[in-house]
Protein backbone atom coordinates (compact mmCIF):
# COMPACT_ATOMS: atom_id res chain seq x y z
CA UNK A 1 0.00 0.00 0.00
CA UNK A 2 1.05 3.61 -0.65
CA UNK A 3 1.44 5.79 2.15
CA UNK A 4 1.76 9.51 2.06
CA UNK A 5 3.51 11.08 4.09
CA UNK A 6 4.32 15.07 3.46
CA UNK A 7 2.90 15.10 -0.16
CA UNK A 8 5.57 12.51 -0.81
CA UNK A 9 5.23 8.76 -1.96
CA UNK A 10 6.44 6.34 0.37
CA UNK A 11 6.40 2.23 -0.54
CA UNK A 12 5.48 -0.03 2.07
CA UNK A 13 7.75 -3.22 1.73
CA UNK A 14 5.39 -5.59 0.31
CA UNK A 15 4.99 -1.96 -2.58
CA UNK A 16 8.86 -2.70 -3.17
CA UNK A 17 9.19 -5.68 -3.75
CA UNK A 18 6.50 -5.30 -6.11
CA UNK A 19 7.99 -2.85 -7.13
CA UNK A 20 11.75 -4.26 -7.83
CA UNK A 21 9.98 -7.18 -9.68
CA UNK A 22 8.56 -4.40 -12.05
CA UNK A 23 11.93 -3.24 -12.53
CA UNK A 24 13.28 -5.88 -13.04
CA UNK A 25 10.19 -7.19 -15.71
CA UNK A 26 11.10 -3.49 -17.49
CA UNK A 27 14.99 -4.32 -17.44
CA UNK A 28 14.52 -7.71 -19.22
CA UNK A 29 11.40 -7.76 -21.18
CA UNK A 30 12.73 -5.61 -24.78
CA UNK A 31 15.36 -7.97 -26.79
CA UNK A 32 17.25 -4.50 -27.34
CA UNK A 33 18.22 -4.72 -23.21
CA UNK A 34 19.33 -8.18 -23.77
CA UNK A 35 22.36 -6.56 -25.64
CA UNK A 36 22.74 -3.63 -22.84
CA UNK A 37 22.54 -5.87 -19.89
CA UNK A 38 21.07 -3.38 -17.35
CA UNK A 39 21.03 -4.65 -13.90
CA UNK A 40 18.19 -3.29 -11.10
CA UNK A 41 19.81 -2.22 -8.32
CA UNK A 42 16.82 -0.98 -5.98
CA UNK A 43 14.23 0.63 -5.70
CA UNK A 44 13.58 3.18 -3.15
CA UNK A 45 11.01 3.66 -0.65
CA UNK A 46 10.24 7.12 -2.44
CA UNK A 47 10.17 5.34 -5.77
CA UNK A 48 13.39 5.88 -7.33
CA UNK A 49 14.67 3.66 -8.60
CA UNK A 50 18.69 2.87 -9.49
CA UNK A 51 19.49 0.68 -12.43
CA UNK A 52 23.49 -0.24 -12.97
CA UNK A 53 25.13 -0.29 -16.57
CA UNK A 54 28.52 -2.60 -16.66
CA UNK A 55 31.08 -1.12 -19.42
CA UNK A 56 31.77 -3.42 -22.39
CA UNK A 57 34.09 -2.69 -25.46
CA UNK A 58 31.27 -2.20 -27.86
CA UNK A 59 29.81 0.83 -25.52
CA UNK A 60 33.41 2.44 -26.78
CA UNK A 61 32.87 5.63 -28.27
CA UNK A 62 35.65 5.15 -30.20
CA UNK A 63 37.85 2.49 -31.50
CA UNK A 64 41.26 1.95 -29.08
CA UNK A 65 39.32 4.26 -26.41
CA UNK A 66 37.99 3.26 -23.65
CA UNK A 67 34.77 5.57 -22.70
CA UNK A 68 30.90 4.66 -22.67
CA UNK A 69 29.20 6.21 -25.89
CA UNK A 70 26.66 9.43 -25.68
CA UNK A 71 24.10 7.36 -27.22
CA UNK A 72 24.87 4.54 -24.18
CA UNK A 73 24.35 7.27 -21.86
CA UNK A 74 20.93 8.52 -23.43
CA UNK A 75 19.82 5.00 -23.63
CA UNK A 76 20.07 4.36 -20.18
CA UNK A 77 18.60 7.75 -19.33
CA UNK A 78 15.58 7.08 -21.18
CA UNK A 79 15.64 3.50 -19.62
CA UNK A 80 16.26 4.60 -16.04
CA UNK A 81 13.36 7.46 -16.42
CA UNK A 82 10.96 4.97 -18.22
CA UNK A 83 11.32 2.48 -15.61
CA UNK A 84 10.73 4.89 -12.79
CA UNK A 85 7.46 5.55 -14.73
CA UNK A 86 6.15 1.90 -15.67
CA UNK A 87 7.17 0.71 -12.03
CA UNK A 88 5.14 3.59 -10.70
CA UNK A 89 2.03 2.89 -12.55
CA UNK A 90 2.23 -0.77 -13.15
CA UNK A 91 2.45 -0.63 -17.45
CA UNK A 92 4.82 0.04 -20.06
CA UNK A 93 5.07 3.92 -20.65
CA UNK A 94 6.29 4.71 -24.48
CA UNK A 95 8.91 7.73 -24.32
CA UNK A 96 7.48 11.06 -25.84
CA UNK A 97 10.20 13.58 -25.15
CA UNK A 98 13.68 12.72 -23.51
CA UNK A 99 16.39 15.60 -22.91
CA UNK A 100 20.16 14.27 -22.18
CA UNK A 101 22.65 17.13 -20.45
CA UNK A 102 26.40 15.46 -20.74
CA UNK A 103 28.57 16.70 -17.73
CA UNK A 104 31.70 14.93 -18.38
CA UNK A 105 32.92 11.97 -20.31
CA UNK A 106 32.21 8.39 -18.82
CA UNK A 107 35.35 6.31 -18.28
CA UNK A 108 34.79 2.35 -18.32
CA UNK A 109 33.44 2.81 -14.61
CA UNK A 110 30.47 1.14 -14.47
CA UNK A 111 27.54 4.32 -14.34
CA UNK A 112 24.48 3.99 -12.17
CA UNK A 113 21.43 5.54 -13.54
CA UNK A 114 18.92 7.45 -10.68
CA UNK A 115 15.74 8.11 -11.94
CA UNK A 116 12.66 9.51 -9.87
CA UNK A 117 9.60 10.87 -10.60
CA UNK A 118 8.47 14.33 -10.91
CA UNK A 119 5.10 13.78 -12.01
CA UNK A 120 2.67 10.86 -13.33
CA UNK A 121 -1.04 12.11 -14.69
CA UNK A 122 -3.35 10.66 -16.42
CA UNK A 123 -1.69 10.78 -20.09
CA UNK A 124 1.61 12.17 -18.97
CA UNK A 125 4.30 10.72 -16.66
CA UNK A 126 7.61 12.72 -16.06
CA UNK A 127 10.78 11.26 -14.25
CA UNK A 128 14.22 12.68 -13.99
CA UNK A 129 17.85 11.01 -13.82
CA UNK A 130 20.84 11.68 -12.69
CA UNK A 131 23.99 9.06 -14.21
CA UNK A 132 26.89 8.73 -12.27
CA UNK A 133 30.36 6.77 -12.24
CA UNK A 134 31.72 4.40 -9.64
CA UNK A 135 33.08 7.32 -8.09
CA UNK A 136 29.92 9.29 -7.36
CA UNK A 137 30.58 11.68 -10.03
CA UNK A 138 27.70 13.46 -12.08
CA UNK A 139 28.08 12.05 -15.46
CA UNK A 140 24.77 13.18 -17.07
CA UNK A 141 21.57 14.27 -16.73
CA UNK A 142 18.27 14.04 -18.30
CA UNK A 143 14.41 14.49 -17.97
CA UNK A 144 11.93 12.44 -19.78
CA UNK A 145 7.82 12.64 -20.86
CA UNK A 146 6.02 9.08 -21.43
CA UNK A 147 3.02 7.79 -22.20
CA UNK A 148 1.12 6.64 -19.49
CA UNK A 149 -2.92 5.98 -21.06
CA UNK A 150 -1.20 3.02 -23.25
Amino acid sequence: MIERTNNETMLSDADLAGAMLRLQEELSNPPFHAILAPVAERVEPDGTVVIRLDYKPAFSGRRGLDFFHGGIVATLVDMAAHAAVAVNIGKMAPTIDLHVDYLRPASTSALFASACILKVGRSVGRASVAITDGEGRLIASGRGAFSTNQ
